[in-house]
């Protein structure tokens, strides 16, 4: 068989974003690569089909699980091909390949290599087991050669951000293996937040992105079901909150002793890099370190933390305040990173001891805000055994029957199953059982719970019957510690349908709070009815997080008006000034997840769209903020419309980047206008000199008005490039949103002309607006995904605090007694080479005034650098500028 069988076509009408990138399909294909982006529930799957179907080749799907495997069979024969069974050109199995052959990354990798090393966090560990066991016993070369023989020329990667670690490469090595594949990458989270390395793994066998389809244009179409992100606060429980107290005082006093400690003042005072102008690559190397030293001269008194700014020649800079976060920045240099120190002496030797003994030294680290252990307590918190109970009960007498509630944890933690009714285990950790648990004791019969997993299944024992009519091999064992659940034990191949017989009777009402595993559960599930999404996982990465999110924001067709809340969990420090480890952990999943604004017709991304209190938090405001998600959360009346407003009011997904304003680079026009009005100055003084020695000479004096006239014109003339210049550049840039507008043309400017960005200016714009909280953003009018991204990442580049560049812009206006300097870093992507950076040094010049671009990597270059950073210090730890993505 060397092609598909006529006559086979998807039997439902295109919906209007699919129709878009299927007329593009060509384009997208010249460079034999389609890779789309797009939410769960958006129809990737049936698009990747019509793709298949249109290149007409043998085709092999890769997926990261097998119950997605089975999706993609099961949407082929039901969508396409309209028949009950897959005919016998479908595959499964990777050792008896046929013209369409459907897998899982992990099969892959079993035939590839000689022993499975890694097992990605996203697969079901069932899957695993089975597909090792599947080529153990079998020739692999065998295996691979019958593969091969098929002769792929479609290679489908479902779920491509898997491709990062050692499924990446095996997949590189088989795509290698075929004569020029077209490769179809489908994914609804790409690794934004990587490595550069990493991205590029990504980018070399996925392509650059060709198509990105948002939340906001699949609910605006009714693909995707109107939602809303909430939050529940908790605190740590007694038994937690103990230790981190304790920890915390103890803090407290050995940083007092140190303050006191007279032999490390002298210590600091007498430091190489205090008392020497040497030791400059040491200094920007370790320039954390380097500042605290300066910061704990200052705090205790010496005036040692001076002689350092005039080595620069720079004037003392506005220093942050000496918190605990410098203190052990200052103690992890002076015990692990300084060659300077001996660690072995006095005082050192003691504060290590003392640090030993207070339990804040981890892995050559010095930790007084918060210990590893610390930051595991807010993750993995007991208190959100009870934020859960909290919610659920919330949303059973919200809904009612009409609730389809699912909680999604990393673990299971079976042993917490309690083996008698008298065994009633004390629940402390947040996993799939325990939370079964704790709803089970504490809501008793208000919901019917169960629980899906790859190693145990759980239902109501009223609900057994239904599983009858599905034809499974099963048997049930009731609960020994509570008859009215019972354990579902499924055998041979009928563990592969369990997933769908469950979500069935899920759907059905039979089961309406649904306890499960991220792994099983968490991607590629296809349960619509599923309206509430309790996120009780804590590994913290934005992919996973958004694809369990989509588990809840499916359309219903059989609930038209369904709205979907969707619950995150964090455990709050109220003695720390940014919240804690957990907040801010939920905080840098927020910036990737789009939604609602909850006062403004915006979707947008960030956690600030849910408008809560910002840290540090007081102790009532857990309970403040609960109450107001309360409120909200079951107030759906108006989420629809709201919705429907937001995205009639947008067009297509941007990305934007807020700036402060103060932090927007301003024309120096002092030089240009001081340089005019000298030589005008000049021309008029030397008129009237010369006016007054000739009348002086013949005695007679007339008007001077007409001599000065004369003056005037030809100092005007003379300084014309000078006033010229100045004008043209105030006028270019008269408010803070056209300096930023002319700083990102200029950027953009460069990216087109090295190549990095493919559509010219002329075909763009640079689009600068003023924001209600008195910011300026920045945005693309179109452009690319990667476009978008990589022009805001190198102007965010260029408005930040500087790093460690490779050139920095130095912008200098005045003279010695009042000059002012101004510094910025080159973005990386300019800055790779010299005659980049040339050009952009061109362009500043002649749009925003005269600049000079530094190399770095030399002493000169390290010696501004070094200043930059200095200068750069007092905004530091203030936020310049913020990438947000938002429908508009």
């Amino acid at each position: 068989m060397k092609q598909f069988p006529e006559g086979i076509k998807f039997c439902y009408p295109w919906r209007s974003y699919q129709r878009e990138v299927l007329a593009h399909l060509d384009a997208h294909l010249e460079n034999n690569h389609l890779h789309l982006v797009a939410p769960p529930g958006s129809g990737k799957t049936v698009l990747g089909l019509e793709v298949m179907l249109r290149l007409n080749k043998p085709t092999l799907i890769v997926s990261p699980t097998l119950a997605i495997r089975n999706q993609w069979v099961d949407r082929f024969t039901e969508l396409f091909l309209q028949q009950s069974e897959p005919p016998d050109w479908i595959s499964t199995d990777l050792r008896n390949p046929a013209f369409v052959t459907v897998t899982t990354y992990q099969g892959l990798h079993a035939l590839l290599e000689s022993k499975v090393k890694e097992v990605d966090s996203g697969s079901d560990g069932d899957d695993v087991e089975q597909e090792q066991n599947e080529f153990d016993v079998c020739m692999k070369e065998k295996a691979l050669e019958k593969l091969l023989q098929q002769n792929f020329q479609t290679l489908i990667l479902d779920e491509a951000h898997h491709l990062r670690t050692s499924w990446w490469e095996t997949t590189i090595r088989f795509r290698n293996h075929l004569d020029q594949p077209t490769v179809v990458a489908l994914t609804a989270t790409p690794p934004y937040d990587v490595s550069s390395a990493e991205w590029e793994k990504y980018m070399e066998l996925c392509g650059p992105i060709d198509e990105e389809i948002d939340i906001a244009a699949l609910v605006r179409e009714g693909d995707l079901c109107p939602h809303q992100d909430y939050v529940w606060m908790s605190v740590p429980v007694p038994k937690e909150a103990g230790p981190i107290r304790a920890f915390r005082d103890e803090v407290q006093e050995f940083i007092q002793e140190i303050k006191q400690n007279k032999d490390l003042i002298r210590l600091l005072e007498n430091h190489p890099w205090i008392k020497s102008e040497e030791y400059l690559e040491e200094k920007l190397a370790k320039y954390g370190y380097f500042i605290s030293i300066l910061l704990f001269l200052k705090e205790v008194g010496s005036d040692r933390w001076q002689w350092p700014f005039q080595q620069m020649d720079e004037k003392h800079a506005d220093l942050p305040k000496f918190t605990v976060e410098w203190m052990e920045e200052l103690l992890g240099g002076l015990l692990y990173r300084d060659q300077h120190v001996n660690v072995k002496n006095e005082p050192i030797k003691s504060i290590r001891k003392k640090l030993s003994g207070i339990g804040a030294l981890e892995r050559k680290n010095v930790r007084l805000t918060a210990k590893k252990t610390m930051q595991r307590t807010l993750l993995q918190s007991a208190s959100k055994l009870q934020s859960i109970t909290h919610i659920v009960s919330l949303e059973k007498q919200a809904q009612g029957d009409d609730l389809r509630l699912v909680v999604l944890a990393d673990y299971i933690y079976k042993n917490d199953l309690p083996m008698a009714e008298q065994d009633m285990k004390t629940l402390n950790r947040i996993g799939v059982i325990p939370i079964f648990e704790v709803l089970r004791r504490q809501l008793k019969n208000r919901c019917r719970l169960g629980v899906l997993t790859g190693s145990i299944v759980i239902i109501p024992t009223n609900a057994v019957p239904h599983l009858h009519s599905f034809g499974l091999n099963f048997s049930v064992q009731p609960l020994r510690h509570d008859p009215v659940y019972s354990e579902v034990i499924v055998t041979g191949a009928s563990r592969q349908e369990i997933v769908k017989v469950i979500t069935s009777i899920f759907s059905e009402g039979h089961i309406d709070t649904l306890v499960g595993t991220t792994a099983l559960l968490g991607e590629g599930w296809d349960a619509p009815s599923v309206n509430t999404l309790i996120l009780a996982s804590y590994v913290g990465s934005f992919m996973l997080t958004n694809q369990m999110r989509g588990r809840a924001i499916r359309s219903d067709k059989d609930n038209s008006r369904k709205c979907a809340n969707i619950w995150h969990l964090v455990c709050v420090d109220v003695n720390t000034l940014d919240g804690g480890y957990d907040y801010l952990s939920l905080s840098r999943r927020f910036k990737s997840l789009s939604g609602l604004d909850e006062e403004l017709p915006i979707i947008v991304s960030g956690i600030e769209r849910l408008r809560l209190p910002s840290p540090p938090f007081s102790a009532k405001t857990p309970e403040d903020v609960n109450h107001l998600m309360m409120k909200r959360a079951t107030n759906k009346a108006n989420l629809f419309e709201r919705w429907r407003e937001a995205t009639n009011l947008g067009e297509k997904k941007r990305e934007q980047l807020d700036v402060g304003k103060s932090f927007v680079p301003r024309p120096f026009l002092f030089a240009h206008t001081f340089k005019s009005l000298l030589i005008m100055t000049a021309s008029i003084i030397i008129g009237t000199v010369y006016y007054v020695a000739e009348g002086s000479r013949y005695r007679g004096f007339d008007s001077l008005l007409p001599m000065l006239t004369f003056a005037l014109v030809v100092g005007g003339v003379v300084s014309a490039p000078f006033w010229w210049k100045a004008i043209r550049i105030f006028v270019g840039n008269s408010s803070i949103e056209s300096s930023l507008q002319t700083a990102g043309q200029i950027i953009y400017d460069v990216l087109v002309e090295i190549g990095s960005i493919e559509t010219p200016l002329k075909r763009n714009k640079v689009v600068v607006e003023e924001l209600s909280n008195g910011m300026v953003c920045c945005s693309l009018e179109r452009g690319t995904p990667y476009e978008q991204k990589l022009f805001l990442q190198s102007l965010q580049q260029f408005l930040d605090p500087i790093d460690n560049p490779r050139y920095i812009l130095h912008r200098t206006s005045g003279k010695k007694w009042y000059t002012r300097h101004d510094y910025h870093a080159i973005p990386d992507e300019i800055g790779r080479k010299k005659e980049y950076v040339q050009l952009f040094e061109d362009k500043w010049q002649k749009k925003l005034g005269q600049a000079y671009a530094i190399f770095t990597r030399n002493v000169e270059g390290r010696k501004l650098l070094l200043k930059a950073r200095v200068q750069a210090m007092s905004g530091k730890f203030v936020k310049r500028t913020e990438r947000k993505s938002i429908w508009k």
